[in-house]
């Protein structure tokens, strides 16, 4: 009973892991288009409709209903450098609905196909494999969130080198957002940030040798 068991928890736990890649991308299309149509809707709150829409942009990301990236560009566009300090906070709190929703699903069998020396090598150099991870471009929000909790990473490290690492690429997301003179251009002319892209690709290359020196440690 054991084998059946076995694979069919893991045919679950990557459909997990598909769900949180895939369905952010979906919902972003529907973000984007209201955000176009109706950016004013959006800096029409008062305080509490402010802190209900960050708590609700919290439960979204968490639950990987959009891309944090998108919703940088997005936060940038409608409400400049002002919400980028919301932002981090709903990031941080999206960070920990993810980790923990992920540790109660679990990973057991796709953690059994994991080398145990680098199992051991991601929870004694935790701090760093999360730093690097949220600092690479590449590497998906809810994913890092799933899978460094699958791990066995220490909560406060988590969170920690997890908001320190998303630092760098969501003010560059920001940023961009702001200089957009209209969303739509921003999607339309992408040669217009184009230092951007360099600064994503030094972020890539940073993390990718970081991971890679880690990575040797659990080979020796």
């Amino acid at each position: 009973m054991r084998g059946p068991f076995m694979n069919k928890k893991l045919v679950y736990e990557t459909l997990y892991l598909v769900w949180m890649g895939l369905l952010p991308l979906l919902a972003s299309g529907f973000l984007g288009y209201y955000a176009l149509a109706n950016p004013s809707f959006f800096t029409t709150f008062s305080l509490l409709g402010s802190v209900v829409f960050w708590i609700c942009a919290a439960l979204i990301m968490g639950l990987a209903l959009c891309p944090t990236t998108f919703f940088a560009l997005f936060t940038g566009y409608v409400y400049g450098f002002s919400g980028l300090l919301p932002l981090i906070l709903a990031y941080s709190a999206a960070s920990a609905l993810g980790y923990f929703l992920a540790k109660k699903f679990g990973a057991t069998a796709l953690l059994s196909r994991v080398p145990s020396s680098f199992l051991a090598n991601v929870r004694s150099s935790s701090f760093s494999w999360v730093f690097l991870a949220r600092l690479s471009p590449i590497f998906p929000f809810a994913i890092t969130n799933a899978i460094m909790a699958f791990v066995g990473v220490p909560f406060r490290a988590f969170i920690t080198a997890g908001t320190l690492g998303m630092l760098p690429r969501t003010f560059l997301a920001v940023f961009t957002g702001i200089s957009a003179s209209s969303w739509a251009l921003l999607f339309a002319r992408p040669e217009l940030v184009r230092w951007q892209d360099v600064i994503s690709v030094l972020l890539l290359l940073v993390s990718a040798v970081g991971m890679y020196l880690l990575g040797r440690r659990s080979m020796r």
